[in-house]
């Protein structure tokens, strides 16, 4: 069975799904989005699942009106548009001194005096480009696209703002541009000073969005895997994510024909919030039923802008070091791909690290990517790897649309998906490998520690990391009680996850900014930039030695976890 869920992949129903959903412009919290949302759910429920909708409030933003203008003698108006959630100009909009800025990052700020103007910088629109605009004391931001103009949600607050993190919402207005007005702009800078008016009058507002949930129960066990997709989308949305969304309802087919053979459960997730909420409903989703998923899901498969016409890397799909074995597995053995490991990155509704639940695949299938321009930003967006694959120059215009499909390609991604699916609802003993994340915090924590250069001794951390694979790999997992192992292999994602993924912990969501391993250790380098004697340094070396103390107390209780089940693995 496990050899013909994939050949049983049909294109027609994926075609009737995928036309069914990208029939409607799915702004988020919208009627049509509703609409699809209801044809969903029909879907489901005559797969015979147990579906259930829910509503949530979410803060919710896109474009609706701009206007970007050069003042003077002969004012000239440049084609703009908004982003979701970015705040609204009062009156006629802002005007101040044109400023380049190259990137826009932080370090371009190094030196320059923006406060009060208005800042003008290449690609793509960025939660970290945002933060740096606001924080050098811009009043406008406005960021140069390609040839086409690409929406994008600039917070960088992952889901709902709490108290702490709602002063980093969007404060200044900022708008997007194709190249040529782009290079409108850099021309006239040439000619000396140049003052601009910028207008925004976006909508942003708390509204109600969907999520809709399916379960198909297991037969063993009462543990299931998550798969999920988000529905909202940019205008017709027929890659992004509609695609993704025929996909999921077409695994989910093949899933309730075999549910008697199903050792665990399948639990089908479909998202609003996503483009224009900052994953506002994975994260409520994660908060509201936080238990559930940190007992009982076993693996979080995630679904996003798949089947494009020229979409030929597959070798570069995210993982995490613990997913890649299998994922290799599954691509080798379904399409003839031989997976890179690039770890997955903070994007696509990556909202359950915090729960520990291992994580597999978002975009799957990507571009070869023109080494300039909208690609490569959009690669550093999603974390690509050597080739700098991307979604496609129509990824987040209104050319998101149906003739953008290759329907072999869909197809071919779909068989991936129903393999994975299949084989972790099925396998005896869950596919996951914790040595091998383990051997990535060690090497991840052995890097601050020399970045430190003696600031803060982390060598003890990475040991303990380096102990943890060690035992792993001198423990023969596969001559154990299948079900001991899964629950030891559950135990573990739930320590090593959250101190290998987050910052905050378990009960919180990191900022939808970039990521790297061990992320609370990761300005153990800073130390080694600062005066010893000065606050600065003794605070964040405070902070440090409570991260250390995280991490390793992770480590040690995923240590003891494994010799305990089986002493002579010491």
């Amino acid at each position: 069975m496990a050899e013909s869920i994939s050949r049983a992949v049909s294109g027609a129903e994926l075609d009737r799904h995928l036309r069914a959903i990208a029939q409607y412009v799915r702004l988020s919290g919208t009627p049509d989005e509703a609409k699809a949302f209801d044809y969903i759910q029909e879907q489901l429920e005559r797969f015979g699942y147990t579906v259930t909708r829910y509503e949530s409030d979410a803060l919710i933003g896109y474009p609706a009106e701009s206007r970007l203008e050069i003042l003077g003698p002969e004012p000239e108006v440049i084609p703009s548009n908004g982003y979701s959630l970015s705040p609204q100009t009062e009156g006629d909009g802002v005007v101040g001194e044109l400023v380049y800025v190259g990137a826009g990052l932080p370090a371009d700020y190094a030196g320059r005096d923006v406060r009060g103007k208005i800042v003008l910088s290449d690609g793509l629109a960025m939660p970290g480009k945002t933060l740096a605009a606001q924080q050098a004391g811009a009043i406008g931001q406005i960021h140069i696209n390609d040839e086409h103009i690409h929406e994008m949600c600039i917070s960088p607050v992952w889901g709902t703002p709490t108290p702490e993190t709602a002063d980093l919402l969007p404060q200044v207005p900022s708008v997007s541009l194709d190249r040529a007005g782009g290079e409108r702009l850099k021309a006239a800078l040439e000619q000396g000073p140049v003052q601009v008016r910028l207008m925004t009058k976006p909508y942003r507002a708390w509204c109600k969005i969907p999520t809709l949930i399916a379960d198909l129960p297991g037969t063993v066990e009462d543990r299931f895997v998550l798969f999920s997709g988000h529905v909202d989308s940019w205008h017709y949305g027929a890659m992004d994510n509609g695609t993704a969304n025929a996909t999921q309802l077409e695994v989910a087919r093949l899933l309730a024909e075999r549910r008697g053979e199903l050792r665990r459960g399948v639990r089908l997730a479909f998202w609003s919030g996503h483009s224009h909420g900052r994953y506002a409903g994975s994260s409520w989703y994660a908060d509201t039923f936080w238990h559930d998923l940190h007992e009982r899901c076993v693996c979080h498969v995630n679904i996003d802008s798949v089947g494009a016409k020229g979409a030929e890397v597959l070798d570069e799909a995210p993982s995490m070091a613990e997913t890649y074995g299998f994922g290799r597995e599954v691509l080798r053995d379904t399409v003839g791909v031989d997976l890179v490991y690039r770890r997955i990155s903070r994007s696509s509704d990556q909202s359950f690290w915090g729960h520990g639940i291992p994580s597999l695949f978002a975009s799957l299938s990507e571009q070869a990517a023109d080494p300039s321009g909208t690609s490569q930003a959009l690669a550093q967006l999603l974390g690509s790897g050597r080739r700098a694959a991307g979604l496609g120059w129509w990824w987040h215009t209104t050319e998101d649309t149906l003739d953008k499909i290759d329907p072999d390609n869909l197809v071919r991604d779909a068989q991936v998906y129903a393999e994975t699916l299949w084989r972790l609802c099925t396998t005896e003993r869950l596919p996951f490998d914790f040595a091998a994340a383990a051997d990535e915090i060690a090497e991840a924590v052995s890097g601050y520690h020399e970045a430190a250069n003696g600031a803060i001794d982390l060598s003890r951390t990475a040991d303990e990391a380096r102990r943890l694979a060690a035992t792993l790999r001198a423990t023969p997992l596969d001559q154990r009680d299948p079900n001991e192992v899964n629950d030891l292999l559950m135990d573990l994602s739930r320590l090593l996850i959250p101190v290998n993924y987050t910052r905050s912990g378990p009960f919180d969501h990191d900022l939808a900014l970039g990521t790297v391993p061990v992320p609370g250790l990761a300005e153990a380098a800073e130390l080694a930039r600062l005066d010893p004697t000065s606050d600065e340094f003794r605070f964040l070396h405070a902070k440090l030695v409570r991260e250390r103390n995280r991490v390793e107390h992770a480590l040690r209780a995923a240590h003891r976890r494994v010799v305990g089940a089986w002493p002579e693995a010491r």
